[in-house]
């Protein structure tokens, strides 16, 4: 069996990035910082995979399809959308600074153990695992591809990162994820490695 890849890759800066503020599933646009980044990770992946790309498969957030539709720009690839990729809901801390959600109750408890929080009026952190992970299953019994672009946020990413270490049910994450960053999972029949964590071009 022929080794099959995962780029993933975070989303651009976004306005809420530049601003710190929180953003899960309301809908940040890229700045022009970010749509650079967005095209510059787009021009290394076309340098080091050519348009040898079978799937681009994106969050239906814009900053993420944004950060999708430069890839797909170069490597001439279509883009399907699957919500699974979305940021996690971070109901009522949503688009607040985060100067002021660290004086928000449960921060404390966020800081503490971060991948098993649920957000005030928001979704569980389990849940985007849940989701993120479902989603790495049924691609990978998807047959017809090789090569695979994902374009997500942090949260996502980090778990289907965890997920080839067999480390999903840790507390905090090893990983720095930054905007616009790619990282490879490279798949050899049962054997999973990450062949590129973090890569910022």
């Amino acid at each position: 069996m022929q080794t099959r890849k995962i780029i993933l890759v975070r989303h651009g800066e976004s306005v809420s990035n530049r601003n710190r503020t929180i953003t899960g599933q309301g809908d940040a646009p890229l700045t022009r910082n970010g749509r650079t980044e967005a095209k510059r990770a787009a021009r290394f992946i076309t340098r080091k995979f050519g348009r040898s790309i079978d799937l681009i498969i994106s969050s239906p957030l814009s900053r993420a399809r944004a950060t999708a539709n430069c890839i797909a720009d170069r490597v001439r690839a279509s883009i399907e959308v699957n919500g699974a990729l979305m940021e996690a809901d971070f109901g009522r801390w949503e688009g607040k600074k985060m100067a002021d959600i660290r004086l928000e109750p449960g921060w404390e408890e966020y800081e503490g153990d971060p991948f098993h929080f649920s957000f005030p009026g928001g979704e569980c952190v389990q849940d985007v695992k849940k989701r993120a992970l479902s989603f790495k299953s049924k691609l990978l019994v998807r047959e017809g591809w090789r090569t695979a672009v994902v374009v997500s946020h942090y949260t996502p990413i980090v778990f289907l990162m965890l997920s080839v270490i067999g480390d999903v049910d840790t507390v905090k994450s090893p990983f720095k994820i930054e905007n616009a960053s790619v990282s490879i999972v490279e798949i050899d029949g049962d054997r999973e490695t990450l062949g590129l964590v973090n890569y910022k071009p």
